[in-house]
């Protein structure tokens, strides 16, 4: 079982006299000060002159450039996108630390996979919201929190992980709970989740259910257009998977539970290729190949969103969500 950390267990005084620097002042980046700010932390923002920056002034927080948020700072979040946190590491966070200063990662995919390899006399810890950063602020101020996952991946100073207890305190995830990690689980688990089909297996559904002389409107709107699926992922996350099948029809109970379960072997099937999408991220396949495709300019990335711009679904798609006033 994994071990939990609560409120209780947060001294939120290991964080009297230093100065937090925020690097990535986006949805996440927004909330986490905001939350570490109500909680009596020294919150800055290092940011480049852009939208974000005039966010962060706006909300009262000192904004410096990068570099000099860097030198200022005793403990780094850093919450840049993933493709460009190893240059803005590179160039302007690295050469203003110190011996004994904190990193905070979000996610450990840059770490894990050493893309960046931070100095050996700096902690390296990571707190990762398993929330999106909206419901970061909105689940700190209702009393609710939000769950974590933590990690210590480098203990320079003796008591990183006290420290990595009090951010996460600190950012209000501890109200809720947060899950002793590593570096390499959150990256499987996270990679896994947006790897493993979802997707596709409703665009599938789609192709399948217009085919049979479905309307494409009447297709979306059961498969997720309506907001019902939210709402039954609410009631997953507050019942659990199953339990929330009770407040299903007993028709939709025998559906989903008994007859669309597929065959023994269709399961073990489907179970491999989802053991082969956890060995490609393992063994670094995924890694290596996002790389190389960032490296060409994402033209395999933007030639796939526009084949599914230009897919006969978006297109009912966009004129479904225009009809129901959402565009």
């Amino acid at each position: 079982m994994a071990q939990w950390y609560f409120d209780e267990d947060g001294d939120l005084s290991l964080l009297d006299g230093k100065t937090i620097g925020i690097f990535g002042y986006g949805n996440q980046g927004r909330s986490q000060a905001l939350n570490m700010r109500d909680n009596g932390a020294a919150v800055i923002v290092g940011s480049r002159s852009d939208s974000s920056a005039e966010q962060s002034k706006a909300d009262g927080f000192e904004t410096l450039p990068l570099a000099d948020a860097a030198s200022r700072s005793d403990i780094l979040f850093i919450l840049v996108p993933d493709e460009i946190m190893p240059r803005v590491m590179a160039e302007h966070i690295e050469p203003g630390l110190d011996a004994g200063n904190t990193l905070v990662f979000a996610s450990g995919y840059n770490i894990h996979f050493e893309k960046i390899k931070p100095r050996p006399d700096v902690n390296v810890v990571m707190i990762a919201p398993r929330m999106i950063g909206r419901g970061v602020r909105e689940k700190f101020v209702d009393g609710t929190g939000y769950p974590s996952l933590v990690a210590v991946h480098q203990d320079a100073t003796g008591n990183a992980h006290d420290v990595l207890i009090a951010l996460s305190k600190a950012v209000g995830s501890t109200l809720m709970g947060v899950i002793e990690s590593s570096f390499e689980e959150e990256t499987v688990v996270d990679l896994f989740a947006e790897q493993s089909g979802y997707l596709h297996a409703v665009r599938r559904s789609y192709e399948a259910l217009t085919e049979a002389g479905c309307s494409p409107e009447a297709v979306m709107l059961e498969l997720y257009a309506s907001g019902e699926l939210r709402e039954a992922a609410d009631y997953m996350m507050e019942l659990g998977l199953f339990e929330q099948m009770k407040l299903h029809s007993r028709t939709s109970q025998y559906g989903q539970i008994v007859y669309g379960r597929p065959s023994p072997e269709e399961e073990e099937a489907d179970k491999q290729r989802l053991r082969e999408v956890i060995a490609k991220i393992k063994d670094g396949r995924f890694a290596a190949k996002w790389t190389e495709v960032q490296e060409n300019g994402s033209v395999e990335l933007e030639d796939g969103r526009q084949a599914m711009h230009d897919h006969p679904m978006m297109v009912q798609e966009r004129a479904l969500y225009k009809r129901l006033g959402r565009l």
